[in-house]
């Protein structure tokens, strides 16, 4: 059995791996993750460094050129552009409708959800401990803390929870 194949059945083993190379510190941790990330995503491109404490939870995530992503980040299903940065603590969830929860009668976990892709457009920054669950448009800055639950147009600095516009970074 090829390595690649072992991870293609479920998302379990990739899960559990990615959570053991989460936990291996400084450049070789880095460059563990790197090439695990290259033989299991569906894309992982050149120059990237995911650091310690990072996980990744779906092998359908596709990450771009020269991608910085902190410490302790969390990333569900999402596409990454080139050039991102993500802080510490940065969580991206695979959207807004992972958890169906309209029955009373069945427990919320056996409800089933929904898993969307979300786009990190290319150039942007995403500060420390943001909670991301919509798209972020290209050359967008979304601040500290900031929780995105709508759509970030492209040249956007947002912040607050929920998420607003501070200001574009085209007209200031």
């Amino acid at each position: 059995m090829l390595a690649t194949e072992l991870f293609v059945k479920t998302d379990q083993p990739f899960q559990g791996c990615s959570q053991l190379l989460s936990l291996i510190p400084g450049v070789p941790g880095n460059y563990l993750r790197l090439q695990f990330y290259r033989l299991t995503l569906a894309a992982c491109g050149e120059e990237c460094c995911i650091e310690f404490g990072t996980r990744l939870n779906q092998r359908g995530i596709e990450i771009g050129k020269r991608v910085y992503i902190g410490t302790n980040c969390c990333i569900g299903l999402c596409r990454i552009e080139d050039d991102v940065m993500f802080g510490s603590n940065v969580d991206i969830l695979s959207g807004k409708n992972q958890h169906h929860f309209d029955r009373l009668d069945i427990p919320m976990r056996e409800q089933g959800g929904e898993l969307e892709k979300i786009v990190i457009g290319e150039d942007s920054w995403l500060g420390n401990s943001a909670v991301v669950m919509a798209n972020v448009g290209r050359k967008s800055i979304v601040a500290a803390g900031a929780v995105v639950v709508n759509d970030v147009a492209e040249f956007s600095i947002v912040g607050g929870n929920p998420a607003k516009l501070i200001k574009s970074r085209i007209n200031p």
